[in-house]
């Protein structure tokens, strides 16, 4: 584990915390009955985080023993701006992966989802739920133990958040001065409250992207503990779903504490290009 330099940062630069764990993606292929954009393998995550690593920024990546030392070549030259957690994230959460396994495989679940959307990974991967509901948990638990040392605002960004060189919008370093005070989603559509939870639960609708969330340091305790207050009311109600709904969730219990970005639902990574002010 790297230890970051006491003068990394920029006062105005985005702590940046993301994960990667191998949850069997390059099975998700046709042959084995799954949609086609569902396929992506390991090697595909790593090409496009070595894109996120060129940024200058604070990182914190979270990810498998195995996978740590590959994570690390991307980030040479900045060690001292760098921190992996190793992770046995196949045995974590236990009661959270029954919880999630006892959901999905109730036929009762899947009665209530739009055919259509059955084989979405919503439906069928206890990994991938757990994984996309723990992305405030990491966060904070970066920011708990100081591994984001200098930066005030901290962001979650996906491990493969930049699918090409053009979404860093040809910048060294992310900066921009995010409204204070606030938790900053981007999202396609504003939540009018015309459409009820369960139903984008069953039809897998999108308002906000789960790639990427900006905040001051001190909100993302309270945004984890909103994650978990979502993802236990889904599972009252029999349900679970990724990050996009729990997101939309948490926004509606805090209205006060969110500030929502509007962004083209053509364009799901431009974060790094268009809320950016650092250089070039």
């Amino acid at each position: 584990m790297a230890e970051a330099a006491p003068d990394s940062a920029s006062s105005d630069s985005i702590g940046i915390v993301t994960a990667f764990f191998d949850i069997g993606r390059s099975g998700w292929t046709v042959e084995n009955g799954h949609p086609h954009y569902l396929l992506r393998t390991t090697e595909t995550y790593i090409e496009r985080f070595g894109m996120l690593a060129s940024l200058d920024n604070e990182m914190v990546i979270y990810t498998s023993e195995e996978l740590a030392p590959r994570v690390l070549e991307y980030r040479k030259g900045k060690e001292d701006r760098t921190i992996i957690v190793p992770l046995p994230f196949k045995e974590m959460f236990p009661e959270k992966r029954a919880s999630i396994a006892r959901v999905q495989q109730d036929p009762a679940f899947k009665a209530k989802i739009a055919p259509a959307h059955l084989k979405d990974p919503e439906c069928w991967s206890v990994d991938y739920v757990l994984v996309t509901n723990l992305k405030a948990f990491f966060v904070a638990h970066a920011l708990q133990n100081n591994f984001i040392k200098h930066a005030k605002q901290v962001a979650w960004l996906d491990f493969g958040y930049c699918r090409t060189q053009e979404a860093l919008g040809g910048k060294k370093e992310w900066r921009y001065p995010f409204t204070p005070g606030k938790i900053h989603l981007f999202g396609f559509h504003k939540y009018e409250g015309n459409i009820s939870l369960f139903d984008i639960v069953h039809n897998n609708m999108v308002f906000i992207a789960g790639a990427a969330v900006v905040a001051q340091r001190e909100l993302w305790l309270p945004m984890a503990q909103l994650m978990n207050r979502a993802a236990d009311e889904l599972m009252v109600h029999n349900l679970v779903d990724d990050d996009q709904t729990l997101f939309l969730m948490t926004s509606l219990y805090r209205p006060d504490l969110f500030e929502l970005h509007l962004i083209s639902d053509s364009d799901w990574q431009p974060v790094l290009r268009l809320f950016n002010e650092g250089p070039a």
